[in-house]
């Protein structure tokens, strides 16, 4: 399995950072040191230039904030709580970082909810938003309160119905990643990879090219079947989910998509996992010619196939294709900080750690170990050694305006919708009729919404 580089705790990646720039040794430095604000004038359309502080009667009042983070996101979270610690002295950071996925972290906060357990900041999910705003009691934040870096462009992503919920940190979005090597065998331009014709055609030389190679595999565990045919759909210009909320699987774009999906499975067996096995697949064995990945997990794909050296490969990468036609609106995947203190006091401090946990150094570190799109100028700006280390990274940062949030359920069981969805995509992908699977998709996702 490819061993995609995990996240390195962000506290110590920012003390690394803090130390190649220094040049020399000594002791290594408080992680919280990096993390201090620069004092400037403050910039238009934000109130201070280094983000929201808690008034000086709140700071001496709240001594303990509980923040809720998936497991992953833990080094993260100490982050943060390494920096409010020591610009409050007296004051403890409490991490709840079991939960596995976003789902169960929303089990968790409900059920210590009823319990009468506090929690002032949670990561959560994109498209479990609705849930934090209507059940978790998640408050409205104002984008004015984050640093003057923070980039602007990425706050809708967090957004229920015109409400600022959330405050984007991870923004992920589909891309292909490509074998070089086989691409010019087949006399393929990795310019053709554009759209879905494109692929196509592409696919269809590798094929006759006499390479022992499936042409393309497209993961559909983990959501990722779902995922890709709303990408589609919404290159068209038609999500699968319309302003109101409501599916719409039954659209000439959804139809358009699960043809495409259809051809890609022709080609051979198409992955569950996309990290277990299709970069496995891609990157190790060389079993495919081109892949569907994260761009969160590019750098470390890239950087584990040009180790190898001799044995490696020249690997490309492009933003996930486009229907014929269509533009580039890709549905983005990630999460966002919410601030769910009701308590004034509460609610300051909470705000003044999610401005911590967006930090520059924060956001760098970050972004070094898991290539997800800087959602900081400042920290675009530092990164790049990194885009010039690897230039395939670049082009998804550009996707930024065009960026689309992820379709969020509502009904009682409008959060079991995704997985019914993806059953339905790799249905059609092992063979099912298109039409009268999508018209079952359709009909199973108006009777979860309802």
């Amino acid at each position: 399995m490819i061993r995609i580089r995990r996240a390195v705790p962000a506290a110590v990646a920012a003390a690394l950072v803090t130390l190649a720039a220094c040049s020399g040794g000594g002791s290594t430095p408080d992680p919280s040191e990096s993390l201090r604000p620069t004092a400037r004038p403050a910039a238009a359309g934000v109130d201070d230039v280094a983000g929201a502080k808690a008034s000086p009667r709140c700071a001496a009042q709240v001594k303990t904030l509980r923040m809720y983070a998936v497991a992953n996101l833990n080094d993260v979270a100490r982050s943060g709580k390494a920096y409010l610690e020591k610009a409050h002295p007296g004051l403890t950071v409490e991490i709840v970082a079991t939960a596995p996925t976003y789902t169960a972290l929303v089990q968790q906060l409900s059920a210590d909810r009823s319990a009468g357990q506090r929690a002032d900041v949670a990561v959560a999910g994109f498209d479990v938003l609705p849930t934090f705003a209507a059940q978790l009691g998640a408050q409205e934040l104002s984008p004015r309160l984050l640093r003057a870096s923070y980039d602007q462009r990425m706050t809708p992503l967090g957004q229920v119905g015109g409400r600022q919920i959330g405050i984007p940190q991870q923004v992920s979005t589909l891309a292909l990643a490509y074998n070089l090597d086989v691409l010019e065998r087949a006399g393929v331009d990795p310019a053709t990879l554009t759209t879905t014709d494109g692929v196509i055609a592409a696919a269809e030389r590798i094929r006759a090219s006499g390479q022992d190679i499936q042409p393309i595999d497209i993961p559909t565990g983990q959501g990722f079947a779902q995922w890709t045919l709303n990408n589609l759909a919404s290159s068209g210009g038609v999500p699968i989910q319309d302003d109101a909320g409501r599916p719409r699987l039954n659209t000439p774009q959804a139809r358009a998509a699960a043809q495409f999906l259809a051809r890609v499975a022709s080609y051979g067996p198409q992955s569950d996992s996309p990290t277990s096995q299709g970069l496995p697949r891609f990157g190790i064995r060389k079993e495919t010619a081109m892949t569907m990945v994260t761009v969160a997990t590019l750098a470390g794909g890239l950087r584990f196939i040009q180790d190898q050296g001799e044995r490696g490969f020249r690997a490309g990468a492009v933003p996930f294709p486009t229907l014929p036609g269509g533009t580039q609106a890709p549905v983005a995947g990630g999460n966002a900080l919410t601030v769910l203190a009701e308590d004034q006091c509460q609610r300051e401090m909470a705000t003044e750690l999610v401005v911590s946990l967006l930090a520059p150094d924060v956001i760098v570190a970050s972004t070094e170990s898991l290539s997800y799109l800087p959602v900081d100028t400042e920290a675009l700006a530092r990164l790049e050694p990194l885009y010039r280390q690897y230039p395939q990274l670049r082009a998804f940062n550009d996707l930024a305006p065009s960026l689309v949030a992820p379709p969020s359920w509502g009904g009682a069981r409008g959060g079991e919708l995704p997985q019914a969805m993806s059953d339905q995509v790799v249905r059609i992908m092992g063979g099912a009729d298109i039409d009268q699977t999508l018209a079952a998709a359709q009909a199973e996702a108006e009777a979860l919404t309802r």
